[in-house]
């Protein structure tokens, strides 16, 4: 028995140090540092397994090894528990390789990531004609399972009505804004070689995120840029070291699986997850407790009469998207842009039926969609604006309700999704062959 124990001590310190080292270099690689909190936790429980191995008693060893077989029972459960989806409060989003994905704030979704880490289903790389879809948490999707967001359902529409060859490849990624997308454009075009992007902005949170004194990040932790004194963009200084590690956090995922091995796994183990998942929730709470604007919304954009601030974020954010299409001209890819709009509660409490207005207490929150896809239009640059499809299409507030979680305030459900495919699909493709 002393034997026996002495062996799976000895086994399991090796695959903990292996581990550790593995997951050193994964964060070494990556720019974050090879000695993080869970390679340090990682090497002291190899030592010591291997010190308790080699010079605990026998009536030690066992108690370890109980307690050891009790972790392995809780994991089970929590394991058994994700799988049939009843895990409460529970938020895995580790970027890596088929990496677990469990999402429960908004709507749901239980699955994993596809080969290159992204949230979508497998990218069809063969095709004759890709398109990629690039944006924020709304292209991501991670409410709705991965086979049912725009992109999924854009490919879908495109081979079923167009009897082409069609991948359409979902590169959203939460948190990022415009300013992140030329980047995002060199990557997708470095190893996916689509013929058209499709540029997808947010209203909501678009153009907020364009200056740091309409939302919650600083340069050092956010990518922003500035424009000069000829109005040309340039990037803010200290969003430098933002934009080296996001570059070179896209190109993770593209290494081996042996690499990312480390990600991979944590992102399956339970314990782990529902761990840091608890520690997240706490954090929000303690912020939303010191803080008025429960949801990140800033109405500022959305005033008939815009601040000065409100007018230079969207002269930053136009100069983004022009960026965007200069490096897409570079890169011989075709240029799309999609503007996806927010409708707030002040709405629903507001207006009925198919006669509604988006003008409501001194806001336009179809203003800036409108002043993008002006814009977009005056410079020859194809739009699709979800905002006016749902205009034309003049549909009810119930069904606009339908079209967003939290109330129709929050991102897209699945019917929210299979609209903003539609509206892309007929305002770019319908008429048009392969």
């Amino acid at each position: 028995m002393n034997r026996l124990l002495r062996n799976i001590f000895f086994t399991l310190a090796g695959l903990f140090a292996a581990y550790a080292a593995l997951f050193a270099n994964y964060l070494r690689v990556a720019g974050w540092g090879a000695h993080g909190k869970t390679v340090i936790g990682a090497a002291a429980i190899s030592i010591f397994l291997a010190l308790a191995g080699r010079f605990f008693s026998q009536k030690n060893k066992f108690k370890i090894f109980m307690l050891l077989l009790g972790l392995l029972l809780v994991e089970l459960v929590l394991q058994a528990a994700a799988l049939l989806g009843v895990l409460p409060g529970l938020e895995i989003k580790v970027r890596a390789p088929f990496a677990r994905v469990y999402w429960t704030p908004e709507g749901f979704s239980n699955s994993i990531r596809n080969r290159f880490g992204w949230y979508a289903q497998a990218f069809d790389l063969k095709a004759a004609h890709k398109i990629a879809l690039i944006g924020d948490s709304e292209v991501e999707g991670m409410e709705v399972p991965r086979t049912q967001n725009m992109a999924a359902d854009l490919q879908k529409l495109l081979n079923k009505n167009t009897g082409g060859d069609w991948s359409a490849m979902s590169l959203g990624r939460r948190g990022i804004c415009p300013a992140y997308e030329t980047d995002m454009l060199d990557y997708a075009s470095r190893h996916f070689q689509p013929q058209e992007a499709i540029v997808v902005v947010s209203i909501g949170s678009g153009v907020s995120d364009a200056i740091p004194e309409l939302c919650h990040h600083t340069p050092q932790e956010y990518i922003f840029d500035d424009l000069d004194s000829q109005g040309q963009l340039v990037m803010n200084p200290a969003s430098a070291n933002i934009r080296v590690r996001f570059d070179r956090e896209l190109e993770l995922s593209h290494g081996s699986l042996l690499f990312n091995l480390p990600a991979i796994l944590n992102s399956h183990f339970m314990i782990m997850q529902t761990v840091d998942s608890l520690h997240d929730n706490l954090a929000r709470r303690r912020l939303r407790a010191h803080s008025d604007d429960l949801d990140g919304f800033n109405p500022g954009p959305f005033a008939v009469n815009p601040t000065p601030e409100v007018q230079y974020a969207m002269k930053i954010l136009l100069a983004q998207l022009a960026a965007c299409k200069k490096k897409c001209d570079d890169l011989g890819i075709k240029f799309r842009l999609a503007t996806i709009p927010v409708f707030r509660p002040r709405f629903f409490e507001t207006q009925h039926g198919r006669d509604w207005t988006t003008s409501i207490g001194g806001n336009d929150y179809f203003g800036p969609e409108r002043e993008i896809a002006d814009w977009a239009r005056a410079n020859g640059i194809p739009v699709a604006s979800v905002g006016e499809y749902i205009r034309q299409k003049k549909m009810d507030v119930e069904e606009i309700h339908g079209l967003s979680y939290k109330d129709g305030t929050g991102h897209l459900t699945e019917k929210g999704h299979a609209l903003c495919a539609q509206a892309i699909y007929e305002t770019f493709y319908k008429n048009s062959s392969p």
